[in-house]
């Protein structure tokens, strides 16, 4: 009975065998960390609440954190400081509002052409108007006399932000 029961815990992946076996039955084997991601654990006794954070299926959060760290000025402390265990809740708050934003920016790419080098400025009208940025962009599209992108920086960001983006 209870080598039925061990063999039975074993097939569903719920009891380790026998460390000296050859097998992948191991925790550590099967849960990599990104090389993208380990680069930024500056104190590498954590890397087990990484590992934990992927087996609870953060891994695609983690890697969205590891593409913004680059643009903050100290890297690591900051994936450090949101992925502290404390502020978890809010970096997944931000996370679902950063997805928002780059799908709302996709969208206004779609309705008017936007310069590559002033991307961040539909960015930056996506964080202040949320939703309605596709709105503005429609307006710029059909309104705008010559550049649908000026109209749209200066309803979305005031007069200031168009002359120095566009």
């Amino acid at each position: 009975m209870a080598e039925l029961i061990g063999a039975t815990l074993q097939r569903k992946g719920l009891y380790r065998r026998n460390a000296n076996a050859n097998d992948v039955s191991s925790i550590e084997a099967t849960e990599e960390i990104p090389k993208v991601i380990d680069d930024l654990i500056d104190n590498k006794m954590f890397r087990n609440k990484f590992k934990a954070l992927i087996r609870r299926g953060h891994l695609q959060d983690l890697l969205d954190l590891a593409a913004v760290a680059p643009t903050k000025e100290k890297p690591s402390r900051w994936f450090a400081t949101v992925t502290a265990k404390k502020n978890w809740e809010r970096t997944l708050d931000f996370l679902k509002k950063l997805r928002k934003v780059e799908r709302v920016v996709q969208e206004v790419q779609r309705r008017i052409q936007v310069p590559a080098r002033n991307v961040a400025a539909v960015f930056k009208a996506a964080w202040l108007h949320q939703d309605s940025t596709v709105r503005l962009a429609i307006d710029a599209s059909e309104k705008a006399t010559t550049s649908p992108f000026r109209y749209f920086c200066k309803t979305a960001l005031g007069k200031t932000a168009a002359t120095t983006t566009a």
